[in-house]
């Protein structure tokens, strides 16, 4: 549409010769609708670009000099329509330029101040007890349990929780009821667990650990939904056992890495330190790993488990408070986003394609990461109605 590329000083004399000979032929409600038509939101999207383009003295510098050439050189009349339509594309510039900034800067700044407002929980877990009792650990400065399983349970920092046993049992293994606790971390929190053997386990955003209270069991089985880092205490009698989505893992004394979220397409386990064996509780294969290795348990094909070499800190960048991402998907980076900050999104169709590579501290501002991502040239767009973030 010529009156478009007016927009964009994109027109030749000749071109501007026929849009006001046109413009001359249509009503006052024709040009409002033409105006319109090109400033609606599919229209706004391919002109992202004319807001720093759109120089409004310059446009009222151009109505000037033509208004300036043709003085004189016809009658009043004629100069009079004239005049009437160089206002009329003046003021169709400056009511293009006040709607691209509005729509555009005024209200991306507003979204994205809206966004900046999304922050992480902090270190908070809530911790449930066999017999259904709950604690919320976030609301306490300290913590002390005595169980009958002889095992303390002690708060050891701000975001950490201890199983100790007690020096002076005298209870026989086979008198002392197997009993399990249930820790669970939300979205924009993590948590430290010590268990009662001494393996210690760190619990990302958004995961629930279920484990044994007592020392004393033949087997040392816990339960993971979500993701969880493990340095398992060495104890060659008892085997340490994690099951979680579908796959049993069995060591004896080492450090990994599983993410395990419900509704991802695949679990990973990362083995930073000795030995581990992967099985389908289905029954299947087994496969073992050695450091440095990744396996990649398949939910979407029959249990099936690949493994490869990883570099192992990508796996573990969350314990040191980082996000990395490596050829990650939109929908990808916006399920670790979420966790963290705690909030609902959708993602367009269209975005699915896209991939990224890059790290950002967990402490940076929700609204810079997306900024960023939104900033390479793919024309994202960001919407926030308070509730979800929307891609498109």
């Amino acid at each position: 549409m010529l009156l478009g590329r007016f927009f964009v000083s994109k027109t030749s004399p000749h071109e501007r010769e026929q849009l006001k000979l046109r413009l001359r032929e249509l009503e006052k409600e024709d040009k409002i609708r033409i105006v319109g038509k090109i400033l609606n939101a599919e229209e706004l999207e391919r002109r992202r670009t004319i807001r720093a383009e759109c120089d409004v003295e310059r446009a009222w510098e151009q109505v000037r000099h033509r208004m300036e050439e043709r003085k004189g050189q016809r009658r009043l009349k004629r100069y009079s329509l004239m005049l009437q339509s160089a206002a009329s594309l003046a003021a169709a510039v400056l009511i293009a330029c006040g709607v691209i900034y509005y729509t555009h800067v005024g209200r991306q700044k507003r979204v994205m101040a809206q966004i900046a407002q999304i922050r992480p929980e902090g270190q908070h877990a809530v911790l449930y007890f066999a017999d259904g009792a709950s604690i919320d650990l976030g609301l306490r400065d300290s913590l002390a349990v005595r169980t009958e399983t002889g095992v303390d349970v002690e708060m050891t920092g701000e975001n950490s929780l201890a199983y100790k046993p007690r020096k002076t049992q005298t209870q026989k293994q086979e008198e002392v009821p197997e009993e399990y606790n249930t820790l669970v971390t939300p979205r924009g929190s993590e948590y430290s667990l010590t268990l009662a053997d001494g393996t210690q386990v760190w619990l990302n955003a958004a995961s629930r650990l279920r484990f044994f209270t007592s020392d004393r069991g033949r087997e040392r089985r816990v339960w993971l939904e979500g993701e969880a880092y493990f340095e398992v205490a060495h104890d060659a009698r008892r085997p340490f056992i994690v099951e979680s989505g579908g796959q049993s893992i069995r060591v004896l004394g080492t450090r990994f890495n599983i993410n395990s979220y419900e509704g991802d397409r695949a679990i990973y386990t990362t083995l930073v330190e000795g030995s581990v064996a992967i099985a389908p509780l289905a029954g299947g294969g087994e496969v073992t790993l050695e450091p440095g290795q990744q396996a990649e348990y398949s939910r979407r094909n029959g249990g099936a488990i690949a493994v490869k070499a990883v570099d192992t800190s990508l796996a573990t960048a969350w314990m040191s408070g980082t996000f990395i991402f490596e050829h990650a998907s939109v929908t990808e980076i916006m399920e670790n986003l979420s966790r963290w900050y705690s909030f609902e999104f959708e993602v367009s169709p269209l975005l699915d394609g896209l991939r990224f590579s890059g790290q950002f501290p967990r402490c940076e501002n929700l609204d810079r990461i997306l900024s960023i991502i939104a900033s390479t040239g793919t024309g994202m767009q960001i919407d926030y109605d308070g509730t979800k973030i929307t891609l498109r």
